[in-house]
């Protein structure tokens, strides 16, 4: 009974439809189609509404967790992916790859912890590129 009462601070509602996929810039090269049979499960198989933009970028979390990309970079990159997917009609943000998960979850945890960390990757988004997201 314990081990259930201590889980329930780690379930997520996952949300039935309408994603927004975040590729991933090096899950290709391991496992060629992957992302493919992904997306084809998910339209195909599931019947899931699932945008693959082509304006989507690499979450840039290979060279953040090798120290070449510093954080307020890399949450910035996260940023212009979260107002890409506003634009774009979606608010359900979906990857195959774990170091975007990763990456994304850090963020929004450190975003949460921290409010001032998102204005400044807000600031910093729309002083590059002039986007917003919600």
């Amino acid at each position: 009974m314990m081990k259930r009462a201590s889980w329930k601070e780690y379930q997520k509602q996952i949300a039935e439809d309408n994603y927004y996929y975040g590729r991933s810039c090096i899950r290709q090269n391991f496992f060629p189609g992957s992302e493919k049979l992904f997306i084809d499960m998910l339209h195909n198989d599931l019947g899931k509404d699932l945008l693959d933009d082509p304006m989507h970028s690499s979450c840039t979390g290979i060279g953040y967790h090798s120290d070449i990309v510093p954080l307020e970079t890399i949450m910035t990159v996260v940023a212009r992916q979260f107002a890409l997917m506003t634009e774009a009609g979606y608010e359900n943000f979906v990857t195959s790859c774990i170091t975007s998960f990763g990456v994304y979850s850090e963020i929004l945890a450190t975003w949460h912890e921290f409010p001032e960390t998102e204005e400044k990757a807000r600031e910093n988004l729309f002083k590059a590129t002039g986007r917003e997201f919600r």
